[in-house]
């Protein structure tokens, strides 16, 4: 193919933000997993970028859960708003790019009507922009929620992974029971057998019990650092919403799953 037949790239417009890329690998890698598989929903193929003064935020989600990840930005950042839609191939290749890196390594980025540009040095990734409307996230998010309990993170990850290994192969549905001082998960298959596991809690509220996807749990757990995370629930027909326990005061993380009917 001849040099002029190859496709003319955009030029970077102005800098909209330095972003330090351990700063965006970290949001990254705390949403990426909840993006959408379908194809025919192309909207939810990424994640939604959001850059404000003074915060950064990444939102995806695929209809079943959603993971919101906020970051501050150094104060007197010069930042200019923007918000995109950025696809998950774009996403794996900053993290790619960041091994290279020192994580407080800042990229500059920017965008225009149909792109996404990322200069880290000597490199410049161009990304083209996801079209239409992202959901309005905001109005999935939960508000207090009446039951809260602690649970020591790689032991609920260690558990649901155990008792996930009779739930449905298609819908990895799994019973979460709380009753006072306990919570019990429960999965079974009619053909195999089935599991019951019980972890002690501080919890004195009435007896509630939810269905939940347990990759979507594993999923969250994998990602989330810390040694305890907290799990906030109403009642079986209401999302349940997991975070870090205690969040920093510079980040917020929450992780949104939908219930399941059993």
């Amino acid at each position: 193919m001849s040099r002029d037949s190859f496709p003319e790239l955009p030029e970077m417009p102005e800098v909209l933000a330095e972003i330090p890329i351990g700063m965006l690998v970290g949001l990254i890698s705390k949403t990426i997993f909840a993006i959408s598989a379908e194809e025919s929903r192309f909207t939810l193929n990424g994640a939604l970028l959001v850059l404000r003064p003074g915060k950064l935020t990444m939102v995806a989600t695929d209809g079943h859960r959603l993971a919101l990840c906020e970051h501050e930005m150094e104060a007197g950042a010069d930042v200019q708003p923007h918000r995109a839609l950025l696809p998950k191939k774009a996403m794996t290749e900053l993290v790619k790019l960041a091994q290279e890196l020192d994580p407080e390594f800042k990229v500059e980025f920017s965008g225009n009507e149909n792109h996404l540009f990322f200069r880290a040095g000597e490199r410049l990734l161009l990304s083209r922009k996801l079209t239409g409307n992202f959901p309005d996230y905001e109005r999935v998010l939960p508000g207090e929620q009446p039951h809260q309990v602690s649970l020591a993170r790689d032991e609920f990850r260690s558990t649901i992974d155990r008792v996930s290994q009779f739930s449905d192969e298609r819908s990895h549905a799994i019973r979460v029971q709380f009753i006072p001082g306990e919570m019990r998960l429960h999965s079974s298959l009619s053909d195999t057998g089935e599991t019951e596991e019980n972890l002690p809690i501080e919890y004195e509220g009435p007896k509630v019990e939810v269905g939940f996807n347990a990759q979507y749990i594993g999923d969250f757990l994998r990602a989330v650092g810390g040694p305890n995370v907290l799990l906030g629930f109403k009642d079986a027909a209401s999302a349940g919403e997991l975070r870090p326990s205690g969040d920093s005061e510079k980040a917020t993380y929450r992780y949104v799953v939908m219930p399941m009917r059993l």
